[in-house]
């Protein structure tokens, strides 16, 4: 048990115990059009996006953490008032507990012998979402409360003009017995800017208007109806909105009472009855969540870990399936990256390689017929992530995520099925992959480096390459990479002549690299238009980027002697306890030559941070060069641990060394990561070493000395591999008892025949060293 909380033992759970973690730990639950957030006292955001990319946002917006999700209950004998939650009251509970878990979150506590118990999800079907408020008096004497549940509505969108608000208003129809919200600004007309909350008893009084329900001078905390006992029946227009309702409750000694509140985002008030028929009964609510809970832990499939570490078993059994599947479905919220939406998809391919297979044609749907492929696609704006410009990277994670797929499900004629490109035409998945590799081998500089123009996978480094001339470094490593994996692919095909260029090219385009990106002891991140070299040896700042160093390794351009001989140099520079900071030094003055990067906070984002996801690519190469030991240390940092982060959430980075924060090494950007993509690719392909190829799958193991013993449950294509990982005298392989020669079991695309096999790899004793690596901050 940890100083907060806990898992629950199946896994399926994590149960915090006490309001006051080092900041709100938060859950998400979505279905395809609505995303929520909710924190330790289930305050939190969400909203609505279509397909289009049109957003409205119901309470606070991605980043607004802080917007309510508020029951306050009234003592109407003495007039005390608190909160079900420690916040907005800041009330001290005589129990309190918050139980995440897949698709739902239930907070439960006690205060003056009344436990509330308020449990908030999202429909499968609906813009919306759900709460139940069950009311208990634990004492021995009658009680008269009232219960407010109250949301702060905002209905704002990512296009919303200045002054929108001017088109908000609010009622109560008490024909429905619901409040609802309208904006009217219609800058996307007939879209989704109406809401409503219902409650499934009758409200007692209400408010729609926020300024009347705070008062003038008090704030959620204390908010003047609430104290006074009596909500306003306010009506709003043209100001800010609250969806606040009372209820009267008079409770005897052991009785409780419960009511369900939906709320929704809609399109009119049909729609918004619509959605209260549908959930206007507990036994229709608790349907709907016992069939969500249900599917969600189906959809985590069969992959089931056991290792000495039990938070890493359920970490991996459970909690980043979940939120590899937030990936898939939402992505990074409010757009849909291309290269995310491929690395999430290679990531998809362990756990549910049709859902990967899907989502690899839903991102070759928004390529280009001439190969190239956007930064983002369904965006609610094209200035969010620089939608419009063009970034060079995104058509290279396309054989990125197609051979990951192929790995795992054996079946080239997949490469046949056909999609439509977004300009004109339709090309099959291997014509996809053709095209944007020959956008790639054009789009290169006259030292035959690739061009970077807007950035590449650092999104961060947009003036580098803008008047066309500036080159990336690790963009040429990609594409190397890329060359590879289709000239293998090629191969497999019987296509020679194709996989004899892709092997011509790769062996040119590595010799430019050597010769144009390598700095003495380190290979630079980018040469920029007017010939700067960054992440060069002799910068004041950012002298080191880890990415091109990874990939160096990971594109095969390098060997491993080569590897080991530069991570020397500067692994003791980077590295922190919670991972490898993604450049360093962190650079403290912008300049224009390199871009926003510079103009970044120290020790935030790419600048001198630890990145997760730059720190996954590290993984990856220390294990592809046989670093098991380092490897190991660097994934353990940047997993999910209570000191840093939510425990059951990969976030996507934490604060730099040298960021102007009072507290370092911890995340304030939760869940949304590509990081948790290659985590299972780390963890499964290579850690475990169950090695995916088009033949089959090799067994090589890559576990600590400190582990004697892993066993896990992995199921490919159609037959779960029982696999043991043990140590002994005698190295070998077997398969149901049989010794195999090599670590090759040919797997056919339709399996082995059998439902199970066993698979027990035996490795060499291993010397446990007791001293772990220390960072150049000492800390171990």
């Amino acid at each position: 048990m940890g100083r907060y909380g806990q898992f629950s033992p199946d896994g399926l759970e994590y149960v915090i115990t006490t309001p006051h973690t080092p900041r709100d730990w938060f859950n998400f639950f979505w279905n395809p059009t609505y995303l929520a957030c909710v924190g330790n006292s289930l305050n939190g955001c969400s909203l609505y996006q279509n397909e289009a990319g049109v957003v409205t946002n119901l309470f606070g917006k991605q980043d607004m953490r802080e917007d309510p999700r508020w029951v306050y209950v009234r003592d109407n004998r003495t007039g005390e008032v608190w909160s079900a939650g420690y916040l907005p009251c800041h009330t001290a509970h005589e129990a309190y507990e918050v139980r995440n878990g897949l698709g739902y979150t239930i907070l439960r506590t006690l205060k003056n012998g009344i436990r509330v118990t308020f449990r908030v999800f999202v429909p499968r079907h609906h813009a919306g979402e759900l709460w139940t408020i069950t009311v208990a008096n634990e004492g021995r004497t009658a009680r008269d409360l009232s219960v407010f549940t109250v949301a702060n509505v905002m209905l704002d969108g990512v296009n919303m003009p200045y002054g929108y608000v001017g088109g908000l208003s609010a009622e109560f129809l008490p024909r429905d017995n619901l409040l609802f919200y309208k904006n009217m600004t219609f800058t996307v007309v007939n879209e989704k800017f109406r809401a409503f909350m219902y409650a499934d008893a009758p409200i007692a009084r209400w408010d729609v208007s926020r300024d009347h329900f705070l008062g003038r001078t008090r704030n959620y905390a204390c908010p003047q109806r609430v104290v006074d006992g009596k909500l306003g029946n306010s009506i709003a227009a043209a100001e800010y909105l609250v969806g606040a309702m009372q209820h009267n409750l008079k409770l005897g000694a052991g009785r409780a009472r419960t009511i369900n509140v939906v709320l929704g985002i809609v399109l009119n008030l049909k729609e918004a009855r619509a959605m209260v028929r549908a959930f206007n009964s507990t036994a229709k609510i608790e349907a709907e969540q016992a069939a969500i809970r249900k599917a969600n832990v189906r959809r985590l499939g069969g992959l089931k870990l056991t290792t000495p570490d039990g938070d890493f078993n359920r970490l991996f059994s459970v909690w980043l399936k979940h939120e590899l599947y937030l990936m898939a479905d939402w992505a990074r919220f409010y757009f849909k990256g291309f290269r995310d939406t491929c690395q999430d998809a290679a990531g998809m391919s362990v756990i549910n390689p049709d859902r990967a297979l899907q989502m690899l044609k839903k991102a070759l749907q928004n390529q280009r017929s001439d190969g190239f492929a956007p930064r983002a696609f369904r965006v609610a704006s094209m200035d969010i992530a620089a939608a419009d410009k063009h970034y060079c990277d995104s058509p290279s994670w396309i054989a990125h995520a197609t051979d990951a797929i192929l790995a795992e499900t054996g079946n080239l004629a997949l490469l046949d099925d056909v999609v439509p490109y977004s300009d004109q035409g339709r090309g099959s998945i291997w014509e996809h992959n053709l095209r944007a590799l020959e956008f790639l081998w054009n789009d290169r500089g006259a030292n035959g480096l690739s061009r970077i123009h807007y950035g590449d996978w650092c999104d961060l480094i947009d003036k580098a390459g803008y008047k066309g001339k500036g080159v990336s470094i690790w963009m040429s490593f990609a594409l190397a990479r890329v060359l590879t994996l289709v000239g293998n692919i090629a191969a497999a095909r019987g296509e020679a002549r194709l996989a004899a260029t892709c092997r011509r090219r790769y062996a040119t385009l590595a010799k430019a690299i050597r010769q144009h990106g390598w700095d003495g002891d380190h290979f630079l991140y980018a040469i920029n238009d007017d010939g700067l070299r960054i992440g060069a040896a002799d910068a004041a700042e950012g002298k080191y980027f880890i990415n091109p160093q990874s990939w160096a390794m990971l594109s095969g351009v390098i060997s491993p002697a080569v590897y080991l001989a530069i991570t020397r140099k500067y692994e003791p520079k980077v590295d922190t306890p919670v991972g490898p900071v993604a450049c360093w030094p962190a650079f403290t003055a912008y300049q224009p030559g390199i871009g926003q990067l510079t103009g970044t906070p120290a020790g935030f984002f790419t600048n001198g941070n630890v990145y997760c996801h730059a720190g996954g690519f590290k993984v990856a190469a220390d294990f592809e060069a046989g670093r098991t030991e380092k490897a190991f240390d660097t994934f353990m940092r940047i997993l999910p641990s209570e000191d840093k982060s939510e425990p059951y959430s990969q976030a996507n980075g934490y604060v730099g060394p040298t960021a102007m924060r009072m507290r370092r090494h911890v995340s304030d950007d939760p869940w949304r990561t590509g990081t948790v993509a290659w985590n299972f690719l780390n963890g499964v392909d290579r850690l475990l070493g169950f090695r995916r190829e088009l033949a089959g799958v090799r067994i090589r193991p890559l576990i600590p000395a400190r582990w004697s013993h892993v066993a896990y449950e992995r199921p490919f294509r159609g037959t779960t591999f029982a696999v043991e990982i043990r140590r002994g005298a005698k190295p070998g392989l077997t398969v149901d008892g049989v010794p195999i020669d090599g670590d090759l079991i040919p797997v056919g695309p339709a399996g082995l025949g059998a439902k199970r096999v066993k698979v027990v790899c035996t490795l060499k004793a291993a010397r446990v060293d007791a001293r772990p690596p220390r960072d150049r901050t000492g800390a171990a």
